[in-house]
């Protein structure tokens, strides 16, 4: 049971991350405030060249979270697990560093909460899906 809800959390996490999809293809906006610029890459490089990163991010976390929870399910080999969890993790805090108003401030809470949870979980105390039995 614990797998199911480990796996389901970690899913539920990645598919949060289309929020800032909705916006980039103007389908809907999670929080209004933001316009889909970024405090630092726009100035830096124009909208466009935020709007690209903005979706790499976003889909990366997005699809990293979701093959993470299909390793924790047993779907896809368990050493895929720590390498896609780590990385998803470090997208995504790089998309919250970079658009930290693309969500609403309780999301964005939510999703640096889950990263640092999944962060301290595997690589601090090394957490693997098999350390929870067969």
């Amino acid at each position: 049971m614990l797998r199911i809800i480990i796996a389901v959390a970690l899913l539920g996490h990645g598919i949060g991350h289309s929020m800032g999809l909705l916006k980039v293809a103007n389908i809907a906006s999670v929080n209004p405030k933001w316009r889909g610029d970024s405090w630092i890459l726009t100035r830096i490089t124009g909208q466009s060249v935020t709007t690209a990163a903005g979706v790499a991010l976003w889909s990366s976390a997005m699809v990293g979270f979701t093959a993470a929870a299909g390793a924790v399910l047993g779907w896809l080999p368990v050493e895929w697990f720590q390498p896609l969890a780590v990385v998803s993790c470090v997208v995504s805090l790089l998309g919250v560093l970079l658009f930290p108003i693309a969500f609403p401030t309780f999301s964005t809470i939510g999703a640096v909460a889950a990263n640092v949870v999944v962060l301290v979980a595997v690589v601090w105390y090394d957490w693997m899906p098999s350390d929870l039995g067969a």
